[in-house]
């Protein structure tokens, strides 16, 4: 139950009595029992002021044009404690409920003009009002439902959402926030990165208010106190743990690579082990190579670039780490080792380098579709086990499986998300079982396990044969699912499953960034040599060429470019 207090229309906000319409708008969660506080969370003063105060001087100086504030525990107190002019005071009596009633306190007040809002957080004092504008700019720009601000790497909070979603925000039910929300959109959610260490910082108790009393009077000192402070996920969820990203200094590779295996993209991580002098690149230095060729970072000059393109394709290909070793044509050398492979550059004017390439295809993928307890099972040992983790199900609770990925709420995406690196398994308790086979029976999942009885795995078999699906995606289901561990609880039978999944997998050929369904290059361009050096040069990536005799040549660079345009007749005899 809800009760209107004021609202901006009849308290004087300028934005909405001009007439121009409030697009986007704020909901603020103020309503908790502060039981770590001792008092009303809001109340709590900082820097001389109360808590909740900075968190709306912040919504005044920004472009949001209704902000709704959720009253719940000593809703008087802060009345009387907190100015409150200009915005629209709901109090949310059942706010013991948990934070999802405070959520649909705040979607019924929100006015139809806006059609968009955030959820803001009414213990997290330092966002700053920009982050609030870059936010609604990005989604624009991208399209999104859903956006969210990062902090080099690390999602807080805001999070704006688009008012399509709200239906689904006003079924989440207890303690939770909008994490739900995101995981059934996540093609539809944008990350924001702003500069801005406010968006990971909440204050949950007295010893995390005196801690932060230095950086609200120094803004330089919100950086030092993100990285002390727990962290929450977007929308209030739980407290994140594990190590903390670095706060400073330049993108790191490894931080791209993190990114690149959650979007299960094929990628080498170029790593220099060696060098010997002259030359640009030192050890230690990265560089992560696409599938299409592009290069991030840095590792040595052109002639190793182009060598890098060459190998990394190869090492994408066949899965197989390697050590590139480049070294000018003087330098006497040994035969290869095995996985080393030798390029001599004269272009490096003698200097030498090597460079390790680890290929990585798209990660492991554990679908699970349905919501039993073998599932819930299935999802944490998933997680334990590196694979990326998607539960798929007709009205999931997203708050059962917190150690997904994804979940997906509608079956007919699940052959959009299936590839070669995707493991499936069935475990409804003959609720959708039907439908989510028929599905991946046909799909490229090289493992799709049933758990059922054997009576009801006959029935279903018989079910997708008449409904016209091939005797031999009807014959690779397993079932019974799992190696034969004498299993009877759930937790293990998913062992059992998660057992056999793991066998499959080490006795199959890792899969190439191709075979796993993830985009290849547009074109695999035809490989040239260089008549200088000999060096192997892909003709799509450099500009780098000369005719001679009605043929064309490439070249890895300047130097090699110039000799042959000065003598060609000695590099073709």
């Amino acid at each position: 139950m809800t009760e209107a207090v004021a609202s901006s229309a009849d308290r004087g906000d300028p934005r909405v009595r001009s007439g121009s319409p409030a697009r986007t708008g704020a909901i603020v969660l103020a309503a908790g029992a502060s039981t770590r506080m001792g008092q009303p969370k809001a109340l709590v003063p900082l820097a001389g002021r109360p808590l909740l105060e900075h968190v709306l001087r912040s919504l005044r100086e920004s472009t949001v044009a209704e902000t709704v504030v959720v009253l719940g525990f000593g809703a008087d107190a802060v009345r009387r404690g907190v100015d409150l002019e200009g915005l629209h005071v709901v109090e949310n009596r059942a706010f013991a409920e948990g934070m999802s009633s405070s959520l649909r306190a705040g979607l019924e007040a929100l006015p139809p003009s806006v059609g968009s809002f955030y959820v803001v957080l009414g213990d997290a004092p330092f966002v700053r009002s920009s982050t609030y504008g870059e936010l609604v700019r990005a989604r624009e720009r991208a399209g999104a439902r859903i956006a969210i601000p990062t902090f080099h790497g690390v999602r807080g909070n805001p999070v704006l959402m688009d008012r399509s979603l709200a239906p689904e925000v006003e079924q989440l039910v207890g303690d939770r926030g909008c994490r739900a929300i995101h995981l059934r959109h996540p093609s539809e959610t944008v990350e924001v990165a702003v500069d801005d260490p406010g968006v990971l910082i909440d204050l949950d108790t007295p010893e995390e208010v005196a801690r932060a009393e230095p950086a609200a009077t120094d803004p330089t000192r919100q950086a030092t106190l993100a990285a002390e402070l727990g962290r929450r996920g977007p929308a209030g969820d739980a407290p994140r743990t594990g190590p903390r990203p670095r706060v400073r200094g330049r993108t790191d590779a490894l931080a791209r690579v993190a990114e690149l295996e959650r979007r299960r993209e094929p990628f080498v991580l170029a790593t220099v082990v060696q060098v010997h002098a002259p030359t640009s690149g030192k050890p230690g230095f990265k560089a992560v190579v696409y599938a299409d060729g592009r290069i991030e970072g840095w590792v040595g000059g052109s002639c190793s670039r182009h060598a890098l393109k060459t190998e990394s394709r190869a090492a994408l290909e066949d899965g197989e780490p390697r050590l590139l070793r480049l070294r000018a044509g003087t330098d006497a050398c040994p035969p290869p080792a095995p996985g080393v492979v030798d390029r001599v550059m004269e272009c490096q004017s003698g200097g030498a380098m090597e460079i390790y390439l680890e290929p990585h295809g798209p990660p492991a993928q554990l679908l699970i579709v349905g919501d039993s307890p073998v599932a819930e099972c299935l999802a944490s040992l998933g997680r334990l086990l590196g694979y990326r983790v998607v539960v798929a199900g007709l009205e999931l609770d997203a708050g059962r499986f917190p150690d997904a990925d994804e979940i997906v709420s509608d079956l007919a995406q699940l052959p959009a998300k299936v590839d070669a690196a995707t493991y499936a398994v069935v475990a409804t308790m003959a609720q959708y079982d039907g439908a989510a086979l028929r599905a991946l029976a046909p799909s490229p999942a090289p493992y799709v396990g049933l758990v059922a009885s054997r009576r009801r795995a006959g029935l279903l078999f018989e079910e997708l044969r008449g409904a016209g699906v091939a005797e031999t995606a009807v014959a690779r289901i397993q079932n019974p699912a799992g190696v034969d561990i004498r299993a009877k609880t759930p937790e293990e039978i998913a062992l059992s499953v998660a057992a056999e999944i793991t066998q499959r997998r080490r006795a199959a050929v890792p899969p190439t960034g191709a075979a796993a369904g993830t985009r290849p290059p547009a074109a695999t361009p035809r490989v040239a040599v260089d008549p200088v050096c000999h060096m192997e040069v892909d003709p799509a990536s450099t500009p780098l060429h000369a005719e001679h005799q009605g043929v064309l040549y490439w070249f890895c660079s300047e130097h090699c470019l110039d000799r042959f345009a000065r003598a060609p007749a000695d590099f073709l005899t």
